[in-house]
């Protein structure tokens, strides 16, 4: 018993320093989160409104996805409960772009997948204005792509391409974005 405590204690003292702690395994396809420079994984997923939605239907908006896991993660609560204004700033920052944010929301406060009922209840608890894609399917593409921990923003160019990937809570800001779009700007 005293060993368990022993782990629960360091755990806690940890997880300040990478968020929770993340999945060390590949997906399915030996993958892991995908490189900077490389278009982000396919997904199609209902959102907490039972609406399926795919990723690759922003493509042409700077996209933010937040990989986000349930209320067992503190760090994830924080990461939801700033992402309205993070998605203001992100609006007000800079009117040549569009922006979209997207949560992925693995799991519930159990660790099983997040259903249509916690993804509502999550929306309306933490009072948020964005999509939050749940079920099986969202669960397994938060663990096939999470390299170090929860919750990770992704920022993502106009055409898919993962520019950031930054684990942490509020890892990223407006800003960043920004600095983001100008950089594809003068690629193009």
């Amino acid at each position: 018993m005293r060993s368990k405590q022993f782990f629960v204690v360091l755990l806690m003292l940890l997880m300040p320093l990478s968020g929770c702690v993340g999945s060390e395994e590949s997906g399915e396809d030996g993958s892991f989160t995908p490189a900077t420079g490389e278009k982000i994984p396919a997904l199609t997923a209902p959102n907490q409104h039972g609406e399926n939605v795919t990723l690759s239907a922003m493509e042409g908006t700077m996209l933010v996805v937040l990989l986000n896991m349930g209320e067992w993660c503190l760090y994830c609560i924080q990461a939801t409960e700033n992402a309205t204004s993070l998605i203001v700033e992100m609006e007000d920052i800079d009117e040549r772009y569009n922006v979209s944010f997207v949560e992925i929301l693995g799991s519930n406060e159990t660790w099983d997948p997040a259903n249509q009922s916690y993804a509502m209840n999550w929306s309306t608890q933490y009072n948020t204005t964005h999509l939050i894609l749940h079920s099986e399917v969202a669960n397994q593409y938060v663990l096939d792509n999470i390299e170090v921990g929860f919750p990770t923003y992704w920022i993502v160019d106009l055409e898919g391409i993962l520019r950031v990937a930054s684990p942490n809570v509020n890892s990223i800001t407006a800003e960043d974005v920004q600095e983001q779009y100008d950089i594809y700007l003068s690629e193009k």
